[in-house]
């Protein structure tokens, strides 16, 4: 069962420690944040897109209503797919047709009527500044739509069979593995950081599987792991945006030890011998075993990826104040700080 709740903007490398599992297949608890504005995910506005065709944020704004969820004004949108709306201010009912098929509800209260069927969806229909609003899950529920919520904001509604061709890629990410986060109830990794990254849950119904198409298990999955992944198409609002992840193929074979990772800010950049350039990074440890500042030596060899696009980043590049997700083995030097072996640089661009 898809959701549609509204996360409010986290810190990056955080993670909820919730019951949150999959977008796709279990509530998401909602974190507010007081300082997001309500039409927005981490500031950007919230534009409805039907059919193909978007609609002004200003015109038509988007919100999140009282059970946290996207609420979505019912006549702009009944009317841009067809139906045409009846509203009885009596009973602060609205109904809707199109074809043979009629549609009822209440304002405030969670029955939805499609012709004899009654749907619940845990979240009621609200009058705001004179419209009347419905929550996402309508419909995809209950108009029986095809819905995606995009990370940049964008909240997509289509009629089956309307989709865009180009909408199957949307659900394709490759890229390195930047976190991993396991509770007693629920898995996550994220991927490509924080700024153009995503976070997978991962639940037993997600398929793991090298480039061979061996089985894997989660605890397979490293720091720095080059992977693809195929996830739902519908994401939670947060930043990163939360979606679950389908199937994840493990691009490299695992090394032989673990590898520990520090996300963080290149504090010096200094040349060295033979080529080498040293670079200093502090921040937060990716592991327990992980250290918060970390010295690398990088050579022109190192794997470097900015996060937006994976592209190979040279060495000579990074530079004093660069926000990035080092990876390296578990052998680390007892200076302070300590230096280690370098496996990938991931920096946020």
């Amino acid at each position: 069962m898809k959701t549609f709740k509204i996360i409010g903007a986290v810190l990056a490398g955080t993670f909820l420690a919730s019951n949150v599992v999959s977008a796709a297949s279990a509530p998401v608890k909602p974190v507010v944040i007081s300082s997001i504005p309500q039409d927005s995910i981490g500031g950007q506005k919230l534009v409805l897109v039907i059919n193909g065709s978007g609609f002004s944020p200003v015109d038509v704004p988007l919100y999140a209503g009282s059970s946290k969820e996207v609420m979505i004004p019912i006549r702009t949108a009944a009317e841009a797919l067809g139906y045409k709306l009846t509203w009885n201010q009596g009973t602060q009912s609205l109904g809707l047709v199109k074809d043979s098929h009629s549609l009822s509800f209440q304002v405030g209260k969670d029955t939805y009527r499609l012709d004899t069927t009654l749907v619940p969806l845990g979240a009621v229909p609200e009058l705001k500044n004179g419209k009347t609003y419905v929550p996402l899950s309508f419909f995809e529920k209950v108009m029986k739509l095809d819905v995606m919520v995009g990370p940049t904001g964008t909240v997509s509604i289509t009629s089956k069979g309307q989709g865009s061709e180009e909408t199957p890629s949307d659900t394709i990410k490759q890229g390195s593995i930047t976190s991993i986060y396991k509770g007693e109830k629920n898995a996550e990794i994220g991927l490509n950081g924080y700024g153009h990254g995503v976070r997978l849950g991962i639940s037993d119904e997600t398929e793991i599987v090298s480039a061979d198409n061996k089985k894997l298990t989660f605890a397979d999955l490293q720091l720095g792991m080059s992977i693809e992944v195929e996830h739902s198409m519908v994401m939670a609002m947060s930043m990163p945006p939360l979606t679950s992840a389908i199937k994840i193929v493990v691009k490299e074979q695992a090394p032989n030890q673990q590898t520990l990772g520090t996300a963080g800010v290149i504090e010096e950049v200094t040349p060295v011998d033979n080529g080498l350039t040293r670079v200093v990074i502090k921040g937060d440890k990716l592991s327990d075993d992980s250290v918060d500042t970390i010295v690398l030596n990088l050579s022109s060899t190192t794997p470097i990826f900015g996060t937006k696009d994976n592209k190979a980043v040279a060495a000579s590049e990074l530079k004093k104040g660069d926000k990035v997700y080092a990876f390296y083995g578990p052998v680390l030097t007892r200076s302070l700080p300590p230096i280690g072996q370098v496996t990938k640089i991931v920096v946020e661009n």
